[in-house]
């Protein structure tokens, strides 16, 4: 078994108010906002980044059964909350096999 955190669609919505709020570079448009019909979320990479002299999280996140992900940046309490599910190898495949969204200047 593998572990992945992954967002329900409550959650995603609040992670990404809370990014545009904050004035974080990487969020989701109102038109790339996925429909509650593809929860569950899985977050298939990150990474530390610099944001406003401190450090913040830059997620990528598999929106779509059919691999569209996106990059939601969030704080680090943000990302610790998110919480980790255990998956089979073949779900754990599933959710890395999208790759990750086109890197961000």
């Amino acid at each position: 078994m593998r572990k992945l955190k992954e967002l329900d669609y409550q959650m995603l919505l609040r992670l990404n108010e809370s990014s545009i709020q904050a004035g974080r570079r990487q969020n989701l448009s109102p038109r790339r906002m996925p429909s509650h019909l593809h929860e569950p979320y899985p977050v298939n990479e990150h990474l530390v980044h610099r944001w406003e002299g401190r450090e913040d999280i830059r997620m990528s996140v598999v929106l779509t059964a059919g691999g569209q992900t996106a990059w939601l940046d969030v704080s680090p309490e943000e990302f610790d909350a998110i919480p980790e599910v255990e998956m089979s190898e073949l779900d754990w495949e599933a959710a890395i096999c999208p790759g990750f969204p086109p890197t961000v200047p």
